[in-house]
């Protein structure tokens, strides 16, 4: 029961981030675009010239490699804390089970960061 109520809260922080980040970077162009139409330039031409400099966004795989490894890092010392103070060998197995998962995933993304870096 608890893990689908932390499952259903990850969910939704995910989708509001997601939805945040969307928002926010309409609202900068379209800032952006009513100072230059107050500055006197025609909306085509301000279309057109996005169009033709089309900013390419780059995921930030490194960054994310990194939170990653260093979460995973944290759940293993959380996971030894634990097995130390409380002797508590299923939350030991728990912490280890999703610091490996973290492990593979970090490890994932530093792949994906360098094999789209030689491109």
């Amino acid at each position: 029961m608890i893990e689908s109520i932390v499952f259903c809260i990850v969910a939704v922080a995910i989708v509001i981030a997601l939805f945040m980040a969307w928002y926010f970077y309409q609202k900068a162009r379209d800032k952006e675009r009513i100072f230059l139409i107050e500055r006197g330039e025609k909306l085509s031409d301000i279309l057109q010239a996005q169009k033709e400099n089309r900013i390419r966004f780059v995921f930030p795989w490194f960054q994310l490699a990194i939170v990653t490894s260093s979460l995973s890092v944290a759940f293993i010392v959380i996971a030894f804390i634990i097995l130390y103070i409380d002797n508590d060998q299923e939350l030991f197995k728990g912490f280890l089970i999703t610091s490996v998962i973290g492990i593979c995933l970090s490890i994932a993304l530093f792949i994906i960061h360098f094999s789209r870096k030689k491109r």
